[in-house]
C-alpha cells in the first residue's frame, strides 16, 4: 500500500495532505524518512514525527446509505450541515463515491476504499445510476425524446439518458454522468421544475428497502461486482 494512502486510512489526514508531510521529511517507515510513492508493508512501522501510525491493511468497510434530504456528501461543512458520513457508526475515515446534492436523496455509496473509488468513479466506467424524478406537469413525448439522446446544460450537451414515465408527472431516469445537479439541470431546461428526486440505483446496487436515513454494509457479492466492473 502508498505511504500516503497508509496515512490517511490511518485517520491521521488526507492523502493530500500526507503528501505534504512526507515532502518536508515528517514521515519515517523503519526508520528511513519516506518518499512519495513508497510501499508500505505489514510488518513496517511507520511515523510522523516521531509517532507511530496504525492501520490494518485489509480493514475495509463498505455501505450504502439511504441519504435524506439536507444531508450533504461533503465530509466537511463550515454551516454545520450534518454530513452523509456522520450518519455511519464507524471509527474510520470514510467518505462517499460521488455526490447527491442536498436536497436529494436516495442510495449513496460510502468507504474508506479509495482505490475501488478511484476505479468505479472513473468517466470510462459509465456506470448508470438510475433516479426517480416527481416534476411540476405532465412531460411530453418530445421531452423525452430530447432526454434520451442529451440536453445542452451550462453549455455542453449530456450523455443519452435511460428514460422511463412512471406517472404523468414521475419519471425514471439513468444517466452515467456525474455534473453538478445534472439531473435537475436538464428538466429544467426543458421547462420543468423538479419537485423531488431520489437515486435508486447504482449499476446493479439498489437499496433493498432500505429507509431513508437507515444504511447497510455492502455484501460480498456487492463488493466483488464493483472489484470487477
Amino acid at each position: 500500500m502508498r505511504i500516503n494512502k497508509y496515512i490517511a486510512l490511518s485517520g491521521f489526514c488526507s492523502r493530500r495532505k500526507a503528501d505534504e508531510l512526507i515532502d518536508i521529511g515528517r514521515v519515517t517507515i523503519n526508520k528511513d524518512v519516506a518518499k512519495k510513492g513508497d510501499e508500505v508493508r505489514e510488518n513496517d512501522v511507520v511515523r510522523i514525527d516521531g509517532e507511530r501510525v496504525r492501520v490494518k491493511l485489509d480493514q475495509y468497510e463498505y455501505y450504502i446509505l439511504n441519504k435524506p434530504k439536507r444531508v450533504i456528501c461533503s465530509n466537511e461543512d463550515k454551516f454545520g450541515r450534518v454530513t452523509a458520513v456522520s450518519l455511519i457508526n464507524s471509527n474510520k475515515r470514510l467518505f462517499t463515491y460521488g455526490r447527491l446534492d442536498y436536497l436529494t436523496e436516495g442510495l449513496i455509496i460510502i468507504s474508506n476504499d479509495g482505490d475501488l473509488y478511484n476505479k468505479i468513479m472513473h468517466p470510462r466506467q459509465k456506470l448508470y445510476k438510475s433516479y426517480i424524478a416527481t416534476i411540476d406537469k405532465e412531460i411530453t413525448e418530445d421531452h423525452i425524446e430530447a432526454l434520451s439522446h442529451g440536453v445542452v446544460i451550462d453549455g455542453v450537451k449530456t450523455a443519452p439518458a435511460k428514460v422511463k414515465v412512471l406517472t404523468k408527472t414521475e419519471v425514471r431516469i439513468a444517466i452515467f454522468e456525474g455534473r453538478n445537479r445534472q439531473i435537475r439541470k436538464m428538466f429544467e431546461v426543458l421547462g420543468y421544475f423538479v419537485k423531488s428526486l431520489k437515486r435508486v440505483k447504482v449499476g446493479e446496487l439498489t437499496l433493498k428497502n432500505l429507509e431513508v436515513g437507515k444504511y447497510r454494509k455492502l455484501t460480498k457479492d456487492e463488493i466483488e461486482y464493483l472489484k470487477k466492473l
